[in-house]
């Protein structure tokens, strides 16, 4: 992983700001976040849908170095499945190596497999709430015994619906579905929790892409209206609500870029204290600004045509997804916990050698 240093270095490199241009550009082209689409195919056509797949259908890239382009899926409010059809079933891939399970072609999503029951080389059970099902031709799965297996989407019967957001999402139930030859991967150890994390952080970079997007929109606002002759952005009870909407983003984008991060390193420990901190965060304070954003735009912020919704629906789809913020509080407080036992059982063995 590095030195703090680079840990704490939150810039995009060259690659990745060409990979996030890339997104924007399309997204421009299309028109976003005025208008909707779906421009899978011109992303598909660059090559940006598989940029985390392992060589050579993609080039191996990381959730660190997505988190750019992620934001530019945000700030563009964009409804393709770039999360759940694109970035995780490609890192899950690329993170299994060797123990990869042999993949066809077609668009492939990823599900939590925790809650399937594998007998007799068949899976069985119901797996609900999976964002970019709904478009898939290839399920990947990651089991709870840490193996990745896929099977076709023909084989699974599939629920589709949208999110509230307006990106695509299904529910799927297995029922003895067989596992062909060379479906099944090995143990990567750890992989089902990693994956975990990692969504959360991909959709939580998403979310800090709304978030900048309504930042800028309920600014602009507050400078554009008036009231009383003068512009509202002069008010100062509007100005210190604006002031901790742009404090609280800030925190966010810290908090987004030091998981990602984590997400690439061997320190188990840190990596669940930055993700299980970054959604806690997402589910409160982030949670707590959009509110604010909308209260700053008055009636018109209330409404289904105004843009402003779609970026909080984001931020609040990425808060409902992988683990609320009372379960990361939970998995926070426990490491917490354990963290202080082993320095309490520390110190007398330390005391004895003095």
């Amino acid at each position: 992983m590095g030195s703090e240093g680079a840990i704490m270095n939150f810039t995009a490199n060259d690659e990745q700001r060409m990979i996030a241009d890339s997104f924007a550009r399309v997204f421009a082209d299309a028109g976003y976040p005025s208008t909707s689409g779906n421009n899978w195919s011109a992303l598909t056509e660059l090559g940006l849908t598989e940029a985390t797949f392992p060589e050579p259908r993609g080039f191996g890239a990381s959730v660190s170095d997505m988190v750019h382009a992620l934001i530019e899926c945000g700030r563009a409010a964009a409804p393709e499945p770039v999360i759940g059809a694109g970035v995780l079933p490609g890192i899950a891939l690329t993170g299994a190596g060797s123990a990869a399970p042999e993949m066809p072609e077609g668009t492939v999503c990823l599900a939590d497999g925790e809650g399937l029951t594998l007998q007799d080389g068949a899976l069985s059970g119901t797996l609900r709430v999976v964002p970019g099902a709904d478009a898939a031709e290839v399920l990947l799965i990651c089991l709870a015994d840490d193996h990745l297996a896929v099977v076709s989407m023909a084989e699974v019967k599939r629920d589709k619906y949208r999110l509230v957001d307006g990106r695509g999402a299904a529910d799927l139930e297995l029922a003895s579905v067989k596992l062909a030859d060379g479906a099944m991967g090995g143990v990567v150890p750890g992989m089902a929790e990693w994956l975990r994390d990692v969504a959360a952080v991909a959709f939580a970079a998403d979310a800090l892409g709304a978030l900048l997007a309504l930042r800028e929109m309920t600014q602009d606002y507050l400078k554009q209206r008036k009231q009383f002759g003068r512009p509202i952005s002069s008010f100062q009870a509007l100005q210190h609500a604006m002031a901790d909407i742009y404090h609280d983003t800030e925190h966010f984008l810290s908090l987004t870029h030091f998981a990602a991060q984590t997400c690439e390193g061997t320190d188990v420990a840190l990596r669940k204290r930055a993700v299980s901190s970054l959604k806690r965060f997402l589910g409160g304070r982030i949670r707590r600004a959009a509110a604010s954003a909308i209260q700053l735009h008055g009636g018109i912020g209330m409404t289904e045509e105004y843009p402003l919704g779609r970026f909080v629906k984001r931020a609040v789809v990425a808060d409902m997804l992988n683990g609320s913020a009372d379960a990361h509080g939970a998995r926070l407080a426990k490491l917490i916990a354990e963290e202080t036992r082993a320095g309490l059982q520390e110190a007398p063995e330390q005391e004895k050698v003095a």
